[in-house]
């Protein structure tokens, strides 16, 4: 897959979008992270999985919405539902457990089944566009909803030192569309500062930006590139300043997460939440909807290997798109209303099947 120039430059809180003739896909090559800034292009589903396979693009977000282009591609190429539907398999065969994917996919699907094939790769392409809108805004909601925790960090000391925030995402924005969900916050809280700066103080908030310490090199590179002052460390070393005492808060990604409240995040996350609850360190799982299996009944069915689950007694509290939960399954149930998990009481019985 040739790396190709870039048409124009990305956006800041942009990873994907379509080239300049209105059907190519491009994407950051995060492979190429942090020693340059690579900008792909995607013409087939072919490239598509390849690049989802690669690591070209990461995160289940990101993931997701390269996927619904990928099938945008393929109904471009022959919109005929057959090999729309094998490149459909060949996706979800990239990650059968993800919740997005899955959802993503099967959006895709029953919209271009009901499609006349004459406006099939058009209406694709519409679609596609409009999950990648909601991915953005959906991950924008999370930081709009975690910058209240952020303004009491940046008020908890007394002394008017800025406290200490652990973000434990690899990457943020570049695995979310746009905004990364456990980042968004920090980004809009720095944001606001620089306003009031901006304004002589008419617009914007006037808070102390927290202390940010990120885990890993792309984590740094996208606090970098927008400016943000942080200390980058490696899982240790981040371990070492949570039982110092030295981290106020600690917030998590979750890359998807059971009904049950359940959660699954990169390897290693799980001892760091750990030692935080040890130390008394809030830990906040910022979760979106999407990522949600409403029928994961418990921590096996999110499973993957080389990855931890964190179990919901080690969590303190959810930040989602529609505002903060208590870590109870009641909580997380109640603030999504419109997801009826299957209930045990539901499964069939063995001789029923």
């Amino acid at each position: 897959m040739p790396a190709a120039p870039p048409s124009r430059r990305y956006m800041r809180h942009q990873s994907i979008w379509l080239a300049d003739d209105g059907w190519g896909v491009e994407v950051i090559d995060q492979t190429a992270l942090p020693a340059q800034c690579t900008v792909r292009r995607l013409s087939s589903v072919g490239e598509v999985l390849g690049a989802i396979i690669n690591g070209i693009v990461r995160g289940p977000g990101l993931i997701s919405v390269t996927a619904g282009y990928g099938l945008a591609l393929a109904a471009r190429r022959d919109p005929d539902m057959v090999p729309v539907m094998t490149a459909w398999h060949a996706l979800a065969a990239t990650d059968p457990r993800c919740p997005r994917l899955r959802g993503v996919l099967d959006r895709m699907r029953e919209v271009l089944d009901v499609t006349p094939p004459s406006e099939r790769a058009l209406r694709a392409y519409m679609e596609a566009d409009a999950i990648a809108t909601e991915e953005l805004a959906g991950n924008l909601a999370i930081g709009r909803h975690a910058m209240a925790l952020l303004r009491r960090v940046g008020a908890g000391g007394g002394d008017g030192r800025p406290q200490t925030v652990l973000l434990a995402a690899e990457p943020g924005w570049l695995s979310g569309v746009g905004w990364g969900a456990a980042s968004a916050g920090l980004f809009l809280a720095q944001e606001q500062v620089d306003l009031r700066r901006a304004t002589g103080g008419v617009l914007g908030e006037d808070i102390a930006p927290p202390q940010v310490v990120t885990i890993g090199t792309l984590a740094a590179w996208e606090m970098v590139e927008a400016g943000l002052p942080h200390s980058p460390c490696d899982q240790e070393e981040a371990l070492d300043l949570v039982r110092r005492g030295v981290v106020e808060r600690l917030f998590v990604a979750a890359l998807r997460a059971s009904s049950r409240g359940d959660v699954l995040v990169p390897a290693g996350t799980a001892d760091l939440v750990r030692a935080a609850k040890e130390a008394g360190v809030p830990v906040h799982v910022c979760l979106p909807a999407a990522a949600i299996n409403w029928q994961a009944l418990g921590s096996t069915t999110i499973a993957a290997p080389g990855m931890d689950i964190l179990p919901l007694t080690l969590i303190d509290g959810f930040v989602t798109d529609r505002g903060p939960v208590a870590a109870e399954t009641d909580a997380l149930l109640d603030r999504f209303p419109d997801h009826e998990p299957i209930s045990l009481g539901e499964l069939p019985a063995a001789n029923d099947a």
